[in-house]
């Protein structure tokens, strides 16, 4: 038997027959749904309801069976007197059991859930009388063997209608699923479209924000320039130039010290181990030893001079040995020679730079490296904002990439369950 929309289409239509298409759009597409699921479960109703009536008269039939073999003695008599009790509690059993399950009130067809509740209702009534059969089925076929064909046949006959159901309700059930599918699609489609929208209105406001911060820039860039325009930094500048200057002429006197007291290195070195100076004096040593210059000051000379002295004294004495004796003494004499000179070369240049240094200040460089970091600051602001439009950007490509193919998800859907071919256009 061929149940309407039970069966594949291609089995409903003629080969040579086109299918007709319809164009919708996606605002359609859920009463398109709506339209299909009515007609199919119209239709599943009206033929649930035939097979409702067909169970139904089959029933009435097999009580009437029950009702005769309840009347018929089954030729008892004839019996051996063992087998009559078997015989009879086996034919009270099945005739109890079918007048049980035959009187039951089958549900009404209003809807899909009443067709679920009959089939549920049905297979029990099969279940039954097929268990009660089963268990007396010695009894029935050879006490009662015409009975048991006709209630084989009308049972096969209740038992192949309910199997139709049950066809009806897998079909509908997978029409539910692929609409469930269908929906879920749409609304990925429309998730998708607002979310589109969303973020071209976040794009759009990530521009605004972007010329604005490109307009604070241009007045970072101005005000930066107004600074170093100034006169003022104009001379700051012409004061850091004379103080790196002076810097050539620092480590041209650096050199002649270093060169100076590298020559008395060694008894100095030596004079460290044998001599007991108070703890301020072997500090000043120690920084002839490892940096003269930066002890060489005015306020040291005379401690220096000491030093100096002494290490001379040491070495006279034979107190440190040395390879020359005369020739140690003689630099240093040398170095205490030209110290005076020495020191007025230093001082006058950390006079020179101190001077300079103290110029600086016509100038607020603090302001200055205050608008830089700004500057960065606002440069960086704007570069965090173009990464975000681009990612937002990449997010709405993939997006509207994405589109087309659920439009394609719903009218495959939609086609597979339909008679009638779909062709959805966007909106």
């Amino acid at each position: 038997m061929v149940f309407g929309w039970g069966n594949k289409k291609s089995q409903q239509r003629e080969a040579d027959t086109p299918p007709q298409i319809k164009q919708i759009t996606l605002a359609n597409v859920s009463d398109a749904i709506k339209e299909i699921h009515s007609i199919r479960l119209k239709t599943i109703i009206a033929e649930v309801k035939t097979f409702r009536n067909k169970i139904n008269s089959n029933c009435k039939i097999i009580l009437n069976i029950a009702s005769e073999l309840e009347h018929d003695n089954l030729k008892m008599d004839d019996m051996d007197p063992h087998l009559v009790g078997m015989v009879k509690r086996g034919k009270n059993e099945v005739i109890a059991v079918i007048k049980k399950e035959t009187t039951i009130t089958l549900p009404e067809i209003n809807s899909f859930e009443d067709i679920k509740d009959f089939s549920t209702t049905s297979s029990r009534i099969l279940k039954k009388i097929g268990d009660v059969l089963g268990r007396q089925s010695r009894v029935i076929h050879i006490f009662a063997k015409k009975y048991a064909i006709k209630l084989k046949n009308d049972l096969k006959a209740i038992t192949d209608e309910n199997g139709e159901i049950n066809k009806l309700i897998k079909n509908f059930s997978e029409l539910e699923n692929s609409t469930e599918q269908i929906f879920k699609s749409l609304d990925k489609y429309n998730k998708s479209q607002k979310l589109i929208l969303t973020l071209r209105e976040r794009q759009k406001q990530s521009e605004k924000t972007i010329q604005n911060i490109s307009n604070i820039v241009k007045n970072d860039i101005t005000d930066i320039k107004n600074l170093k325009d100034s006169k003022d930094y104009s001379e700051f500048l012409e004061i850091k130039e004379k103080i790196n200057s002076l810097f050539s002429l620092k480590n041209k006197i650096k050199t002649e010290v270093d060169l100076q007291f590298s020559k008395i290195s060694r008894p100095l070195n030596k004079y460290v181990y044998v001599t007991s100076m108070v703890k301020s004096q072997k500090k000043l040593l120690m920084g002839l030893i490892e940096n003269p210059y930066e002890v060489i000051t005015t306020s040291n000379k005379p401690d220096l001079v000491q030093i100096l002295e002494s290490v001379r004294k040491a070495v006279q004495t034979n107190s440190i040995s040395v390879k020359d004796i005369t020739k140690s003494v003689s630099q240093i004499d040398e170095l205490l020679t030209k110290f005076d000179a020495i020191i007025e070369e230093i001082s006058t240049f950390e006079k020179s730079k101190n001077d300079l240094e103290g110029k600086l200040s016509i100038f607020n460089v603090e302001k200055l490296a205050h608008a830089e970091n700004i500057l960065a600051r606002h440069q960086n602001e704007k570069s965090d904002t173009e990464t975000k439009i681009k990612t937002l950007e990449n997010e709405i490509t993939d997006l509207i990439e994405l589109l087309p193919k659920h439009i394609k998800s719903i009218q495959s859907k939609l086609n597979e369950i339909s008679a009638v071919q779909y062709s959805i256009k966007p909106e």
